[in-house]
């Protein structure tokens, strides 16, 4: 269980990294980048009480949890704008029709942790 956990945290890890990314440029003030830092917040509270309910050892949920709440607070930092509209919608999105923020988080998250086709 302890490696499931694990694994779970490295995927939000390069989540977490590539929203990151997208505050940089037009995709702050894309309202798919607010829905997926929810969703990336959701995901992390969910995977905190997965852990709690788990047979892990207490070193190990001590330490599962320290990254959990580190995830956290970078999700929460994410530098997202107030007032968001779909870039792709209004014709200024410059990843175009592959913007992973249109599936949100879960859209990424797929992407990293599922071979291409």
């Amino acid at each position: 269980m302890a490696t499931y956990l694990g694994n779970q945290l490295r995927g939000y890890n390069v989540v977490l990294a590539g929203l990151r990314a997208f505050t940089q440029d037009i995709c702050r003030s894309c309202i798919g980048l607010s829905g997926s830092q929810v969703k990336v917040s959701k995901g992390l509270k969910k995977l905190r009480i997965d852990l709690e309910l788990s047979t892990v050892s207490d070193s190990d949920k001590r330490q599962i949890l320290a990254q959990i709440e580190r995830y956290a607070k970078l999700a929460a930092a994410l530098d997202v704008a107030e007032e968001a509209e779909c870039q792709k919608t209004a014709g200024n999105c410059k990843i175009g029709p592959g913007c992973f923020l249109t599936d949100g988080v879960m859209g990424l998250m797929k992407e990293v942790t599922e071979p291409a086709p």
